[in-house]
């Protein structure tokens, strides 16, 4: 159990996320202890987390997201806005205009970062994924190349989006690790199921 004293400089109340369903939807519940709750493959010591993206409310990303569409329609942006989820995931929800990397798990993220190098140079990146923890690791490794101007990542990820902005920039489904699959705060269906 954690110390009250380290729990605050934890955990705060803006980062519990609620939503609709039970304990049904946890059935292989369990807590554990893990180096790396989503897995990037790269030791946490190398590529600390302590030297994430900069974190944008959900209110600071929906006026950062506006400002990169209208200036991409216009032809003129220096951003990019970086999905960090895996491709099954954007496939069936995504923010307008994204760029959704193919990857299929999130070890393969750091090999598309490196190939993809000259893509994020000199560019302002807005980084995104379910609950933030992706952001974590992922605007760090981003950071730790040294080829962006700057690096932004949604404090509480698509989740705590949608609280606020059901019907912002993010369009179709979320997709979630339980038993629900996904869930809906909209009514756009932006794919189909390909089995």
């Amino acid at each position: 159990m954690l110390s009250q004293p380290l729990f605050k400089n934890i955990l705060c109340q803006e980062d519990f996320k609620s939503s609709a369903g039970g304990a049904h939807c946890f059935p292989d519940l369990r807590v554990g202890v893990f180096k790396e709750i989503v897995p990037m493959g790269i030791d946490p010591k190398i590529v600390s987390y302590k030297e994430t993206g900069i974190h944008l409310s959900p209110q600071e990303f929906h006026r950062e997201v506006e400002q990169y569409l209208s200036q991409a329609t216009q032809g003129q942006s220096d951003t990019i806005l970086l999905d960090c989820r895996n491709f099954y995931e954007s496939k069936i929800g995504h923010f307008q205009g994204c760029l959704a990397p193919d990857i299929r798990k999130f070890s393969y993220f750091p090999s598309y970062i490196d190939e993809n190098l000259e893509l994020f140079k000199d560019k302002r990146v807005l980084m995104y994924c379910t609950g933030g923890i992706r952001c974590e690791r992922g605007s760090a490794y981003l950071r730790s190349k040294a080829v962006c101007r700057e690096v932004y990542q949604l404090k509480g990820g698509i989740h705590k989006y949608l609280e606020e902005f059901p019907d912002g920039f993010y369009r179709g489904k979320l997709f979630v690790f339980d038993d629900r699959y996904a869930i809906c705060s909209n009514e756009d269906i932006i794919s189909a199921c390909d089995r």
